[in-house]
């Protein structure tokens, strides 16, 4: 199914470990593209528009609680968001050291880390912001999808039936997962009630025997490889 959710750790191994290699320039930014689609939900619009000031105090702390304006939002109302995953907050960290390293919308005084708050956080493959598309009343952030698509593509996961669709309906997943209401998740990800059921179908792994079994399969299949590596190794 395309647009499936993503499953069994493949946010970290392989669509963030493929887009984070020791020479990928952009890994910071790769790394927390994906973390706040596939976490926060941000939609393609959103990751495009969102400014510095959303997430940085003028004196520099960082937002654990911020709020999306209505102004780039899906629906064109204000969404709050909770930072409080610490593996963003560490990509985030490190995402800020690198735009300031490179003096990448840098503003001369200590404010906001050094970083123009009214700035897009984040750039293109350029260094530049993502440019969006108009489209009679409304804009396109085709830019921000390009990148989203081949990010996903650099990982194997675009045969596999993973879109971006798939990152924010991992959010919903994972939300739920981690014991927030239904309400809650329509507050901080915009969707509907019947959308978050629909979404929260789509995880096999949660009604699924099939999906255990495979599971299983996998790690018995590893603790086999690695007794019979142990083994060789005595018997050489």
């Amino acid at each position: 199914m395309n647009g499936r959710p993503l499953v069994n750790g493949e946010l970290y191994d392989p669509l963030i470990s493929r887009n984070f290699g020791r020479t990928t320039e952009l890994k910071h930014r790769n790394k927390l593209l994906l973390l706040m689609a596939a976490i926060l939900g941000l939609r393609e619009l959103e990751l495009t528009l969102v400014t510095v000031s959303v997430f940085i105090a003028p004196d520099g702390s960082f937002h654990e609680f911020a709020v999306l304006p209505d102004t780039i939002t899906r629906d064109g109302a204000e969404r709050p968001i909770v930072l409080a995953n610490d593996e963003l907050k560490r990509a985030f960290e490190k995402y800020i050291k690198w735009l300031v390293e490179l003096r990448i919308n840098t503003i001369p005084h200590k404010h906001y880390r050094s970083l123009n708050p009214n700035a897009p956080l984040f750039v293109d493959d350029n260094l530049k912001p993502f440019t969006v598309q108009n489209r009679g009343e409304s804009i396109s952030p085709h830019a921000m999808n390009r990148l989203l698509d081949q990010l996903i593509k650099n990982a194997g996961l675009w045969d596999a039936g993973v879109r971006r669709l798939s990152l924010v309906r991992t959010c919903v997943i994972e939300s739920y997962k981690a014991g927030m209401s239904t309400n809650d998740i329509m507050i901080t990800t915009g969707f509907s009630d019947d959308s978050i059921s629909k979404i929260l179908a789509m995880d096999y792994t949660a009604f699924s025997p099939i999906a255990e079994w495979f599971i299983k399969r996998k790690a018995t299949k590893q603790k086999r490889l690695e007794s019979f590596k142990l083994r060789r190794k005595w018997m050489i």
